[in-house]
């Protein structure tokens, strides 16, 4: 194994502060789901684990998330294989890292068995959620997607009253939504009483979990601490304008992506790429700190695709914050056009593959709907009645809309009756909507044929902007199958791990289905954690 390089020059000043320890067996950087699965399998390990997270909330890019996560053969399903996974996911991720896909496969499983032994965590099967690529060998129409079952914060550690909460976040089940589905279904006296309780769901139920056993098994929890060095025996920390060198045999990046990096992901990124649903901590500091000794990296360019909307004022830890719009594609009475007036896609159609298709697009992109869309269908940040908002465009007629959005009012109204007229058939031939089982889920339920399509002929009509944007960047550090990161000749560096969006470098431009970004972060956080805590214990 290749000896860690010499730590980087720092200035140290003074002696540490009184909250960072002067050594840790195992230091991990970041408190997102891969960081605190790292964190909770080295410390029930053995290790001595610090793990620290420079902002002053914690949770990262999984507390603004979801919460669920995609493992193939977990043990609420019984029909599914790892044969069938293994035949899914050929392709899906890199030919070239195919070791890190088995090492996957053979872990996911007994990860999630492992985060419920030791946490407060508890999964749920999403047992209709279907996986992204129906037409691939392999794919299944549910099960795969584990949500999170809500958790009462009261009865965790006191450090789960400072995870971040996002904009728009509501303690909804996903069993919940797909029940309601709609907020005129949505039981709100349950959601603001949960609120009121602390009752946390979706991505902050599963922090909440996970930090509380990371906290339990007796690892040191820091916020406000950044991790900025790595050499050998130790790791160099921040706080408080205070760089201090301590102890470390091992060190875990875990500190997401670095789409919140504006020059380093400029140069990188697809053009049309505008907004990132990752937190502002996300500026690459696990790419630095690896680059810096001698990692190789990879897939820099790319990242979890999403489209998203930007709502005027609404901010996250003093950054704008971008909403992400997951279902309401896959919903009737709405088109998503180019600057040209033109369909170019299948609009429901998985996140990361619509994000493909913006990148594509010249210039801008909107989402048209009508008033019937507006009465019963989501859009986030507007009502279902009254005055719409001033960010989002409206007409009382087609023609009105489109001189409001600078697209030709004849090459809107053409679009819009030719999307009609499929809707009137039942089909749309240009691009298939609604003709896999994922889009069919995320469509109206109520409508028995196609439940993706819908006509656009109800005023007024309606536009948002919509934009290329990311959950997380994907590139980072190449490991090996337990994290740990490798340097350009490929010999591991003993002691440097690095897991999650930091090191998603194997994914290629894949997403298999709801919760493979936290699969593959808490499943090389385990395999890391384990591997860590087995050398310094």
């Amino acid at each position: 194994m290749r000896p860690p390089p010499e730590a980087p020059s720092v200035s140290v000043s003074g002696s540490a502060p009184a909250s960072v320890p002067p050594s840790a067996g195992v230091v991990v950087a970041g408190s997102g789901a891969a960081g605190l699965t790292a964190a909770l399998a080295a410390a029930v390990a053995g290790a001595d684990v610090l793990l620290v997270e420079r902002g002053e909330r914690l949770g990262g890019t999984t507390a603004l998330s979801g919460g669920r996560v995609w493992v193939p053969g977990n043990h609420l399903q019984d029909t599914d294989s790892r044969e069938a996974a293994a035949a899914y996911l050929d392709g899906l991720f890199s030919d070239r890292y195919r070791p890190m896909t088995e090492a996957f496969l053979d872990t996911a499983p007994e990860m999630a068995r492992f985060v419920e032994r030791h946490s407060a965590h508890r999964f749920v099967a999403c047992p209709r959620y279907p996986d992204y690529h129906s037409s691939r060998p392999g794919a299944t129409t549910g099960g795969r997607a584990l949500d999170a079952q809500p958790i009462d914060t009261r009865q965790l550690t006191p450090l789960a009253a400072g995870i971040l909460v996002p904009p728009g976040y509501l303690p909804m089940s996903f069993a919940e939504w797909e029940s309601w589905r709609y907020p005129d279904r949505f039981d709100w006296d349950l959601l603001r009483q949960r609120e009121r309780d602390g009752i946390a769901a979706n991505g902050v139920a599963l922090v909440a979990g996970l930090l509380d056993g990371v906290v339990k098994a007796g690892a040191r929890v820091l916020t406000g601490v950044r991790l900025t060095g790595f050499g050998p025996g130790s790791a160099c920390l921040e706080h408080a304008g205070q760089v201090t060198t301590i102890g470390a045999s091992a060190v875990i990046l875990a500190t997401g992506g670095f789409d919140r990096d504006r020059p380093l992901w400029a140069r990188l990124k697809p053009r049309a790429q505008r907004a990132s649903g990752a937190p502002p901590t996300n500026t690459g500091d696990g790419l630095r700190i690896a680059e810096r000794a001698g990692a190789r990296s990879d897939n820099l360019g790319e990242g979890w695709w999403m489209p998203m909307i930007a709502i005027p004022g609404e901010t996250l830890l003093g950054e704008p914050f971008y909403r992400s719009l997951v279902r309401e594609r896959g919903l009737p009475r709405q088109i998503m056009v180019n600057a040209s007036g033109q369909r170019f896609a299948d609009e429901a159609q998985p996140y990361n593959e619509i994000g493909k298709a913006l990148h594509r697009q010249a210039g801008s992109v909107y989402l048209i709907f009508d008033e019937g869309y507006r009465e019963r269908y989501p859009m986030p940040g507007v009502a279902s009645d009254g005055p719409a908002p001033a960010w989002v465009a409206c007409g009382g007629s087609l023609a009105d809309l489109a001189g409001r959005i600078g697209v030709a009012p004849e090459a809107l109204q053409s679009t819009v009756r030719r999307w009609n007229q499929a809707c009137a058939e039942g089909a749309d031939a240009d691009f298939g909507r609604g003709e896999s089982a994922y889009e069919r889920f995320c469509g109206d339920p109520g409508i028995a044929a196609n439940p993706c399509l819908g006509p656009i002929d109800r005023a007024p009509y309606y536009a948002v902007e919509v934009l290329a944007g990311t959950i997380g960047t994907k590139g980072g550090p190449v490991t090996d199958t337990n994290g740990v990161v490798l340097a350009g000749d490929g010999s591991p560096i003993a002691g440097l791990y690095a897991v999650g969006n930091a090191a998603a470098f194997w994914t290629a431009d894949g997403y298999p289905g709801p919760g493979a970004t936290l699969a593959v972060g808490m499943t090389m956080g385990y395999r890391a954690g384990q591997h860590a805590g087995r050398i310094v214990r």
